[in-house]
């Protein structure tokens, strides 16, 4: 077993990208950083930081729930650690929290036993604490990610691209849970919106290997979750409907769609990064929705270890 410090440096994720509904996924550069420490005996020692968002109680905890998971499958059980992280990725806001948490708890196990997991057993241990599969491939596989679920395995592919493009988030002070965003979608969709996304999912493929940008904006738009989901943020379907946008910026913003299960919307674009993220803010704020901005990059490598337990920078 490992007996020197090391950090386990996860992405957050958006996926869906409106059409692709848990299947799409894309890994941000905004990262869930975590020191680790191994020390005598069997405890582990969780330290809270100021800026680690996640809850540390024994039920919530999912970085522990995965790495005894992981400890589980190689039918061991943890040494003693010392644990603490940074985690600048908003909490219930589609952008993987969770997701990295629990890809993160795997890495842990991996590196502190001296196994390697390959990306199946990652996978059997974090779909049944996820429950969805596209955040938990971004986060471990990095870059553009499809995913799908057989028999209650889920499997995952990196997506060739050759697509230049920045991430604009607006991130709302609401917070909404993933049970929720679920909870509002119908159970039955008609055959002819079925169809819709199919057809555009198979676009979204399509434009993200080859690059066409022009084809973004309609491969991105959906009818199975964002209809529905815009109406639990106030604004956010003034959003979608590009309502107020500027004709100087119409040209830079490729495609929006709501990040995962929201609360956040993430636009793809190609320039006039600030100005989009104002006019996000702005309409947002016309909702009486109060909501913060990042320009984020797409993270390529995916969930990394680093010896030495030190602070990573992207």
């Amino acid at each position: 077993m490992l007996h020197e410090p090391f950090s386990v440096r996860v992405p957050a994720s958006t996926s869906n990208l409106g059409s692709g509904f848990d299947t799409v996924s894309a890994a941000l550069s905004l990262y869930l950083t975590v020191h680790v420490e191994p020390t005598a005996g069997k405890h582990i020692k969780w330290v809270q930081g100021e800026n680690s968002g996640f809850s540390f109680s024994q039920e919530d905890n999912l970085i522990s729930r995965s790495l005894h998971e992981a400890f589980s499958l190689l039918g061991s059980t943890p040494p003693g650690l010392h644990i603490s992280m940074e985690n600048p990725v908003p909490l219930s806001r589609g952008l993987g929290s969770s997701a990295a948490a629990i890809i993160a708890g795997i890495k842990i196990a991996e590196s502190v036993s001296g196994s390697t997991f390959d990306a199946d057993q990652i996978f059997q241990v974090a779909y049944p604490l996820e429950g969805h599969p596209d955040n938990l491939a971004a986060s471990l596989l990095g870059g553009w990610v499809v995913s799908w679920v057989n028999d209650n395995q889920m499997q995952a592919e990196k997506l060739l691209s050759t697509l230049s493009c920045r991430f604009v988030l607006a991130i709302p002070q609401t917070k909404i849970s993933t049970r929720e965003a679920r909870a509002i979608l119908p159970k039955n969709y008609s055959l002819q919106d079925a169809t819709y996304n199919l057809q555009r999912c198979a676009l979204l493929i399509h434009a993200l290997n080859s690059g066409r940008k022009d084809l973004l904006r309609e491969a991105t738009s959906d009818r199975l979750h964002q209809t529905f989901r815009a109406e639990l943020v106030p604004g956010m379907k003034q959003l979608l409907n590009l309502e107020n946008l500027a004709p100087e910026l119409a040209g830079s913003l490729l495609g929006i769609s709501i990040s995962g299960s929201g609360s956040a919307a993430i636009v793809l674009a190609d320039d006039h990064y600030d100005e989009i993220a104002s006019w996000m803010l702005e309409t947002l704020s016309d909702g009486n929705t109060q909501a913060s901005s990042r320009v984020l990059d797409l993270d390529t490598t995916g969930a990394q270890i680093f010896p030495g337990g030190d602070t990573i920078r992207p």
